[in-house]
């Protein structure tokens, strides 16, 4: 906590000396952000001012970081002088750091009211059991599809219950390469962050749930069932690879109107506003009758464990999850069900897909989060990702040789 400095008037500095009265100086929080652009900035000023009416002699100070916000935060931290709070996604480079919030969450449950919160969100702070951050904003992963590419080419659009299979035959009738249209595309480089959701969605995951387990899991058959359709799917023409030998990413072909179905994530959805695309929206199709799940793409906010005042950052952290500051942050996808159903977001057919896919997310826990050196197992799983769709196939031989690399960085 810092204190403001204050001039005090000699008949005031006397007032305070014989009186024996005391003056309460303004308490600041500083809150460090990535958030840098105008929209952003002015959302979170106006959830500030809210918070500080409600808290009179508070002042929280923001602090934009912006691209340089992990360097700037590790200097603080290294520093012994970190923000009180901050926006917070990597959990496991900062835990150490932060304070978990598990018996402040427990004291206020029935005031958070915990069970509007969907678990998905939840769990993308738990690190060891220990939860160190509270959900702020997400994202899920959908599929976007050119409504008159799929007219034209007497395709129907994509219906609740389709699957991988039904992908694939649109794709195949979709794609005319004599033309530069291409039914689906898939990213031979992709954030295994991302594509995790493919693996959970036909039963695999990358690492034992405790985090110590590679082979029989990273490399089992249906973890290599997913690449191999995949690198299947680039062989038959039904889909463009990305990021082999052409930086063109997905968006950008379907916002020229050259791809007909893309899966992404909200991030693309404003870009593709702005093309003018006649678009749709579906979840994620199924591995055949496999439960589908998506990557949450999640941010959070934490407390340092250095603050001088935990209260009063767990007030604020609290105040940022209530209807009203939800409701102000206009730029992200409201969270609490409740918010979002009274919002109307939830029958937009173009936003609707976005919290199915949420809703469906519980009980997944993203790799990065249970080993400290994911980081560079994930290094070899990409490779192995690359390598089967440069091959188209493969899988198993490719997750084999990520499993076997990876293995000296288990506990």
């Amino acid at each position: 906590m810092k204190r403001r400095t204050v001039i005090i008037a000699p008949a005031i500095l006397a007032a305070t000396f014989w009186g024996g009265m005391t003056f309460a100086q303004d308490k600041v929080l500083r809150f460090a952000t990535w958030n840098t652009s105008p929209e952003s900035i002015a959302i979170n000023q106006a959830i500030v001012t809210k918070f500080e009416e409600a808290n009179p002699g508070v002042k929280v100070q923001v602090e934009l970081y912006g691209d340089g916000f992990d360097d700037k935060l590790t200097a603080a931290m290294g520093a012994g002088n970190p923000p009180d709070l901050m926006y917070m996604w990597n959990y496991p480079a900062y835990y150490q750091s932060l304070m978990p919030l598990d018996d402040m969450i427990a004291r206020d449950a029935a005031e958070l009211n915990l069970a509007d919160i969907p678990s998905g969100l939840m769990n993308g702070g738990l690190i060891d059991g220990k939860t160190y951050g509270m959900p702020v904003g997400f994202t899920t992963h959908v599929i976007f599809y050119n409504k008159d590419l799929l007219a034209a080419a007497g395709v129907a659009e994509p219906q609740a219950g389709w699957t991988w299979a039904d992908l694939r035959a649109a794709a195949a009738t979709l794609s005319k390469p004599d033309e530069q249209i291409f039914g689906f595309a898939v990213d031979a480089k992709p954030d295994p962050f991302d594509f995790e959701e493919f693996f959970w969605s036909n039963g695999a995951q990358y690492i034992s749930d405790d985090g110590k387990v590679l082979d029989g899991v990273m490399n089992s058959p249906e973890a290599a069932e997913v690449l191999d359709m995949f690198g299947d799917m680039i062989k038959t023409g039904e889909a463009v690879a990305l990021n082999i030998g052409d930086q063109t990413s997905g968006s950008d072909l379907f916002k020229a109107g050259k791809l007909a179905m893309m899966e992404g994530a909200m991030w693309n959805k404003g870009g593709i506003d702005e093309s003018g695309v006649n678009y749709g929206v579906a979840v994620l199709p199924a591995f055949g009758d496999k439960p589908v799940k998506s990557t949450i793409n999640a941010s959070g906010i934490s407390i340092a464990k250095d603050t001088a005042d935990p209260d009063l950052a767990w007030a604020f952290v609290k105040f940022f999850s209530t209807p009203e500051a939800v409701a102000l942050r206009t730029n992200h996808l409201p969270f609490p069900t409740s918010v979002a159903e009274s919002s109307g977001m939830m029958a937009d057919p173009k936003l609707a897909p976005f919290f199915a896919m949420l809703a469906v997310a519980d009980g997944t826990v993203p790799s990065f989060l249970k080993n400290p050196e994911w980081g560079r197992i994930q290094e070899n799983l990409s490779l192995a990702i690359e390598a089967t769709m440069i091959d188209q196939g493969n899988a198993k031989a490719h997750l084999d040789e990520a499993v076997s690399a990876s293995a000296r960085f288990l506990k």
